[in-house]
This record gives C-alpha cells, structure tokens and sequence, in this order.
C-alpha cells in the first residue's frame, strides 16, 4: 500500500474553499482542525446537526477524514474532562488521530517538575479512554514539552502509553526550536503517529513559511527516511501559500505532486 497524503484544513481558512480546493488538488482525505479562525465549531460539543453538515460537506467534495485538531490544554482544571469529551466527539466522526499540544516548560525547576507529572497522568487518562475508541492522541513538536528530540522522547519515555505519540512537524524545530528535525529521528519514528508538513525559512522565531519544498527543512531527506524507517501513518500538509482560493489549491496541488514524488 502507499502512502496516505492528506491536507489540514489549517491551508486555508475558508472552510469551503478548502473542501473545494483539496479535491481539485487530488486529495482524498483531509485533517480537520477545530480551531478559531478556522473551523469555529466547538469538537466537545459537536451536535448532530453539525455532524451531519459536516459529513455532508466532505462527501459532497468525495472527501474523507484521518485526523482532528482538538487542541486542548490539560494544565486547566478541566482539561482532562474536556480532552475526554474531545475523543469522544473524534470517535463519532470516525477518525484514529486526535492532534493536541502539550505543554511550555517552566523555568522554575519545581513548578516544571510539577506541570510534566500534572500533564503525563492526565494524558495518561485520557489516552485509556481513547484507547477503548481505537484513538491515537498525538502531541504536537510545538515547542515546550515536545520542542526538539531530546524533550520528544522524555515525554513518550515518562507517559509511556501506547495511546499517545507525536504529531511530527519537523518545520516547528527549526520555528520554535533552531534545531534540526533530523537530530535522533530514527529514535523517534517508532513514536510519530501523525506527520504535519511545512516549511520555514530564516532560523528560529522567523515567520516565514515558504512552499514545502522551498525552504530549509529537508524534505528531500526527510519524507524518504520516515517511508524507510516504517512511518505509515498520513502525511499531512499544513500550509498553503496564496491568497485565494484557486491560488491555495493550485499550491496544494503543487505540495501533493512534491510530496508523492519523494516518497515514490
């Protein structure tokens, strides 16, 4: 079997003209991020009128869904009961990714010490619960906890649950990080449940996120080595230059056509 490409609604925030411009691009399936600005309908309280409008949506464009952002933080005395209700709502769409963050890192040894044992055991709980729904919950490389590899492997050595893995976005180590998201890959590819491809540009904290392909990330590298090491999961593009619609679909035509091509 081949690898599964997909495209996160975060390409474009005109939830439509995605729909739109992922079918036209070739793409068969579609993350979908429940995020302001994006995709305004709360994942926790997703009723089913909207489920049902939702649905409609993709197949009217002959769509599919892998994945859904649910981002949700478990520091908040609710967090854990709101991921929970996240799952549940992710299992009714059908879909065996949920993407969510982690957590920054304090510099306060104690108070660290403190959110990193706070947020393993409530990921912990939450991730026995999706398991029952047959759910992944994937941490994002976004920065803190789960920024470079040295940190992504503590936090899948201290949760130690096969319920929880990452969601790889090798652009964020060089956005957030400086670091290169080559550093120990082959030790962290049996945790990647999830992979975001962009790009970036002009070293770290630099907002810039050119085309994939046309910036410093490495795909060329990147996408073969995660195909050889055994990754089977989707390939997720997360960006998408341009401003309108047709230019965004046309880029992630552009992206799909790259994507495919490295990965054979």
């Amino acid at each position: 079997m081949g690898p599964t490409i997909a495209a996160y609604n975060f390409c474009n925030p005109d939830f439509d003209g995605f729909l739109a411009g992922a079918a036209q691009a070739g793409y068969r399936l579609v993350a979908v991020g429940f995020a302001k600005g994006y995709l305004d309908l709360p994942l926790e309280a997703l009723s089913d009128d909207d489920l049902k409008l939702l649905t409609a949506k993709l197949q009217a464009h002959g769509l599919g869904v892998c994945a859904v952002y649910g981002g949700t933080n478990l520091l908040a005395e609710d967090g854990l009961e709101l991921l929970r209700a996240k799952l549940q709502a992710a299992h009714r769409l059908g879909v065996s990714v949920l993407d969510t963050g982690s957590i920054s890192l304090s510099e306060d040894p104690d108070a660290r010490r403190h959110d990193v044992q706070t947020f393993s055991d409530r990921v912990r709980r939450a991730a026995d619960l999706a398991a029952t729904l047959d759910i992944t919950i994937c941490l994002e490389t976004h920065g803190g906890y789960t920024g470079n590899a040295d940190t992504c492997l503590e936090a899948m050595a201290t949760i130690d649950h096969e319920r929880v893995r990452l969601a790889y976005d090798p652009a964020n180590f060089l956005y957030y990080e400086g670091r290169r998201p080559e550093e120990r890959l082959g030790e962290l590819l049996p945790f990647i449940g999830h992979t975001h491809l962009k790009d970036h540009q002009g070293g770290k904290g630099n907002n810039d996120f050119p085309a994939v392909g046309q910036g410093e990330t490495n795909y060329e590298s990147l996408l073969p080595s995660l195909w050889r090491g055994g990754y089977r999961g989707p390939y997720t593009l997360e960006r998408a230059v341009g401003q309108t619609n047709e230019e965004k679909a046309r880029a992630m035509a552009r992206a799909r056509e790259y994507i495919t091509g490295l990965l054979g």
